[in-house]
């Protein structure tokens, strides 16, 4: 942009003010919009003449930048840019971009709100599920910890008739006479201590058997 205004825009009023082309490019018949008639011609031959490119598309772009509108086919207007009122050029502002409002696609947003709102439902759902699993699992261990205190104080129940019976019913020889082809000696002597206790005739068998 010079002192006086859009260079960009000045050379488009020169564009318009070369009586050559009007047949590429003229004003309007009210003067206040102008039309690109030879969209080829315009691009390949007078643009890069006052331009360092040859595009149409970014000469629309740049036109829109100055909030150009386009009114018809390759027909563009704007309220301060008139035929033979070329003072008015230094009023057009380039937009910028916080005057550019990009309003959000509200269908868009609504549809990734439900997706959002769905995966939640989703994770606690899943969330509940664990919680139920988790307290399912602590009462069956507790239930099966409740069985195995069960089954072992049976165990010892039956472990202990049975020494009351062996200690009353056999001798500690004849036992460990039965015994000693099928558990260790170590564990053998064990058991004939636990069940006839420290007495000379576990002492005698030990004696006997091991020494």
């Amino acid at each position: 942009m010079n002192k006086e205004g859009p260079g960009f825009l000045y050379k488009v009023y020169s564009i318009l003010e070369h009586s050559d082309y009007d047949d590429i490019v003229s004003w309007n018949d009210n003067g206040d919009g102008f039309q690109v008639k030879d969209i080829n011609i315009f691009q390949n031959d007078i643009l890069p003449n006052y331009f360092k490119h040859s595009n149409f598309a970014s000469f629309v772009r740049q036109l829109n930048m100055y909030d150009f509108h386009k009114t018809e086919k390759n027909s563009f207007k704007h309220k301060l840019f008139r035929r033979n009122q070329k003072e008015l050029l230094p009023q057009i502002k380039r937009k910028v971009n916080d005057q550019i409002i990009i309003l959000p696609n509200i269908e868009q947003i609504n549809q990734e709100l439900s997706m959002l709102t769905l995966r939640n439902q989703e994770l606690e759902s899943l969330f509940t599920y664990i919680i139920q699993q988790s307290d399912k699992l602590k009462k069956e261990n507790a239930f099966l910890w409740q069985e195995l205190c069960k089954i072992k104080q049976k165990n010892d129940h039956q472990q202990e008739k049975l020494f009351d019976w062996l200690t009353n019913n056999i001798s500690a020889e004849s036992l460990f006479k039965i015994l000693e082809k099928s558990i260790t000696k170590k564990d053998l002597i064990k058991l004939v201590s636990r069940v006839f206790g420290q007495d000379q005739q576990n002492k005698k068998i030990k004696k006997d058997y091991f020494i």
